[in-house]
């Protein structure tokens, strides 16, 4: 059983997530976990403790919170009636990134699965500010990031993506071997570079590593040397290599983690056609001479 935690700000992207989630898990047994957070107008807050109008909106917040989720379930239910999956939401007068962290724990999260961008952000973005938030505060479950119209196809090959100056260790490839297994699909290993050459001492170390954890399903391996872009290097290589999901490693001082030290992720800096997993890589990057 996968426990899915599905954050919601009810918005056209949300609810791509959504159905991307319930369709790539379509055979396996979850609950999903449909998520969504309020707070009150900011104005409000000076007068929670005594004010009326204060509670007031908190309680308008919170039953428009609740019926949106019942809508959720209530439209899933309506369009895919897989028997192998239940349904639980979660209401929360609460800061997005706390209540999941919060609810990861509580419910023995497998994967986060969220929007790439909410209601808020317009399409100059490439990951929104709550994207965003949630990638940096989880620090101990995949993250997937859903663009805005992407349209589900089955995972036959994933693409992951390291940074030449990060030693992995064998926890964090779980998260890909698991999905490789779920829906039989090929790895393709990336390794990225910023010119051509030979793999560095540390690049070798990670392969040997890649190549014994994956050793049970089908996996290739690359090198991409950065051209004009990161993300035009690796869309050209999802054409070429017809990837359906890439997953790349947030930690500290990766490619990622730069981008993501910025409130969002603007589509002139980055952007890919599918969907991203960010996993968190421990604390141990070093830097590697050339």
């Amino acid at each position: 059983m996968k426990n899915i935690l599905v954050p919601t700000d009810f918005s056209i992207s949300a609810y791509n997530a959504v159905k991307f989630a319930l369709h790539l898990f379509e055979a396996s047994p979850c609950v999903f976990y449909f998520l969504n957070t309020y707070t009150p107008e900011l104005h409000s807050n000076r007068l929670m403790a005594g004010s009326v109008t204060g509670f007031s909106q908190n309680s308008m917040a919170a039953v428009s919170s609740e019926k949106g989720l019942k809508d959720v379930v209530r439209r899933v239910k309506k369009e895919f009636k897989n028997p192998l999956h239940s349904y639980e939401t979660i209401s929360s007068f609460s800061l997005l990134k706390d209540e999941v962290k919060e609810t990861i724990v509580q419910h023995d999260i497998d994967f986060v699965i969220m929007g790439a961008i909410g209601s808020s952000d317009n399409e100059t973005i490439y990951l929104g500010r709550n994207t965003v938030r949630i990638l940096n505060a989880v620090n101990n479950c995949p993250v997937f990031a859903i663009p805005y119209n992407f349209e589900f196809t089955k995972l036959l090959n994933i693409a992951f993506v390291s940074d030449s100056n990060h030693f992995f260790n064998s926890d964090e490839l779980d998260p890909i071997l698991t999905l490789a297994k779920i829906f039989n699909s090929s790895v393709c290993m990336v390794t990225l570079q910023q010119e051509k050459g030979q793999l560095l001492e540390l690049q070798k170390l990670n392969h040997e590593l890649f190549e014994r954890k994956l050793e049970t399903v089908p996996h290739t391996f690359h090198q991409i040397t950065i051209d004009a872009s990161l993300s035009l290097s690796l869309e050209h290589f999802i054409d070429k290599a017809k990837c359906q999901l890439m997953v790349m490693s947030n930690s500290a001082n990766s490619y990622m983690n730069n981008l993501c030290s910025n409130f969002v992720v603007e589509r002139s800096k980055f952007s890919l056609r599918v969907p991203i997993v960010l996993i968190q890589g421990a604390e141990n990057s070093v830097t590697v001479s050339q």
